[in-house]
């Protein structure tokens, strides 16, 4: 089952959005199908469920002939498309003439089913785990700004591109994500979803550290380098003897810990870890002052 099943199935099935607030759903449903005018009111949809609720909330609100009609299609791989329509021209003016004069939205919960009726029609998420990305395909540049309007009221920021000739309103944020769903009451989705980003944030968290590890052991092993290759200079000149006794024993402490760490040099020595360096730097100083007084 993929996320947007999975949000769309818990959606169909949350009662207290179905009993309170049937008229903004159906009504998001029906304005966001295939056609919803005179000559032909459809919605279709591989979601089986979707197709059932759309077809009794028609029964159940709009007085009219039994005229309302589920199908499904049979497409490649054998998958299914549920086709609900109003077949009947004289239901199909009773639907409309319905909406036209009833009163869809009398408050906030109102708003919210119609989005959620929208999704079920023409709505579609990502699987969280590869991408963040919920959207509403429109029929209408209308349709899309005034989608747009009802989401920024919910402080949740949405954006419109055209994907084949269509208006196609999206949301990116996953935080606006898990609002839109907490709103459709599917509950199970918003867990799914935030247990996804706390995996994923746990496994970035991970790979920062990794990472900051491997540049920190990278730096350690180029100074490392660079001190081993001053100290076999100053060997191989006989400068080596002629340093301080504290600056010979620094030099042959790097020597016999070729891959030690500036705390683990400290920790055999004795000496601070802010010690170590300064004599080790203070080596290499030397090394390059011998070597500057050959150049001339």
């Amino acid at each position: 089952m993929t996320f947007a099943h999975q949000v769309k199935n818990e959606v169909t099935h949350n009662k207290a959005l179905i009993n309170h607030n049937s008229i903004p759903l159906l009504y998001g449903m029906l304005l966001f199908g295939r056609r919803f005018d005179e000559e032909s009111i459809m919605i279709s949809t591989e979601h089986k469920s979707v197709a059932r609720l759309c077809g009794r909330l028609i029964f159940q609100q709009i007085p009219m002939a039994a005229s309302v009609t589920t199908r499904e299609y049979k497409g490649t791989f054998d998958k299914s498309t549920y086709v609900v329509t109003v077949d009947d021209a004289n239901d199909r003016k009773a639907v409309l003439d319905y909406f036209r004069t009833a009163k869809i939205f009398t408050k906030a919960q109102s708003f919210h089913a119609f989005i959620a009726g929208a999704m079920l029609s023409a709505g579609n998420l990502s699987d969280p785990s590869k991408d963040y990305h919920f959207e509403i395909i429109c029929p209408k540049q209308e349709m899309a700004d005034q989608m747009i309007s009802l989401m920024e009221q919910m402080e949740v920021k949405a954006h419109c591109m055209i994907r084949r000739d269509l208006p196609v309103v999206y949301v990116k944020d996953s935080q606006s994500i898990e609002d839109l769903l907490t709103i459709f009451g599917a509950h199970k989705a918003v867990m799914d979803m935030m247990n996804v980003k706390i995996t994923k944030e746990m496994r970035n968290q991970a790979n920062r550290i990794t990472n900051c590890e491997t540049s920190n052991i990278m730096k350690s092993a180029g100074a490392a380098a660079v001190q081993l290759k001053d100290i076999h200079y100053l060997q191989e000149s006989g400068r080596l003897e002629t340093l301080p006794v504290v600056l010979k024993e620094t030099a042959q402490l790097r020597l016999e810990n070729p891959e030690a760490t500036l705390r683990e040099l400290a920790e055999i020595s004795g000496v601070s870890r802010s010690g170590i360096n300064h004599r080790l730097k203070k080596i290499s100083e030397l090394a390059d002052q011998f070597r500057a007084e050959e150049l001339q």
